[in-house]
């Protein structure tokens, strides 16, 4: 005998099926598997639109959620710096103090806000690459 379902698809919205998801009710593949019975996408969009919004928010979700572990990673060599307490501006403040004698050197003093935004306009140009969009409002020598 069937096991009785945890959570209704045909009735509930979007946001019940993606908390049911979270809470471990029920999972996405048991979501695909109805979709599946019911026809395939197509027929299960028709009449259940519900619950391709919650695959949607399911795939808005786990983006947000690659993007967290990102940044984790990226962050990760300075976890234990964090833990103590100390920020990120505190934890980077060597690398800012070695380009602010750079430009000084140079003759241009600079405060390290402005090394900073100096920095991210140089690589501004990366960023178009990486996404392949233009920055808003920003000029690049390419």
């Amino acid at each position: 005998m069937a096991k009785p379902a945890l959570l209704d698809f045909t009735s509930a919205t979007a946001n019940e099926i993606v908390e049911a998801i979270d809470a471990g009710i029920t999972t996405a593949q048991n979501l695909h598997a109805f979709r599946s019975r019911m026809g395939g996408a197509a027929k299960a969009d028709k009449h259940f639109p519900e619950t391709r919004k919650a695959l949607n928010i399911l795939k808005r979700l786990k983006s947000q959620n690659r993007g967290a572990k990102t940044i984790k990673k990226i962050l990760s060599p300075y976890n234990a710096e964090l833990a103590k307490g100390c920020d990120v501006l505190d934890i980077i403040q060597p690398v800012l103090t070695a380009w602010r004698l750079f430009y000084a050197k140079q003759g241009i003093g600079l405060m390290n806000d402005q090394v900073l935004i100096l920095k991210m306009i140089e690589v501004a140009g990366e960023l178009e690459k990486l996404t392949g969009k233009p920055v808003p409002d920003m000029t690049t020598t390419d």
